[in-house]
């Protein structure tokens, strides 16, 4: 396990995380971080207290909850499309179909009149 020395919003840390993880913990350190000192500035404080650190999470999980629903959003909608499409596939297929046995129609009947005309001469 590994230990991680981060600042955030003037204060330091030592985080523990998973070893090879140090980076990914060091890039949430600096959103936080930012957000944080965001939040400070608006506020006029110089240090972050447990109010500024509280109204971080909340900014942060309500991005995370939209975001969440965006992606349920457009998962409903790339399912619909996929049907579309699976139903446009369908219907080309059918039309690929008609087309084949409206071609195979017409060759027998070419071939049942070629075969009329020969009963004819006969």
């Amino acid at each position: 396990m590994a230990i991680v020395h981060i600042r955030v919003g003037n204060r330091e840390y030592d985080v523990a995380c998973d070893d090879g993880q140090e980076d990914h913990l060091r890039l949430l350190a600096d959103e936080v971080d930012e957000r944080v000192r965001s939040l400070m500035f608006s506020m006029g404080a110089t240090v972050a207290d447990n109010l500024t650190l509280l109204m971080a999470a909340l900014t942060i999980v309500d991005e995370l909850i939209e975001s969440k629903k965006e992606i349920r959003v457009l998962g409903v909608e790339t399912s619909r499309i996929a049907q579309q499409l699976e139903a446009q596939k369908q219907h080309s297929r059918v039309a690929e179909m008609e087309d084949a046995m409206a071609n195979t129609l017409e060759e027998i009947a070419a071939r049942i009149e070629k075969i009329a005309e020969r009963i004819e001469i006969q």
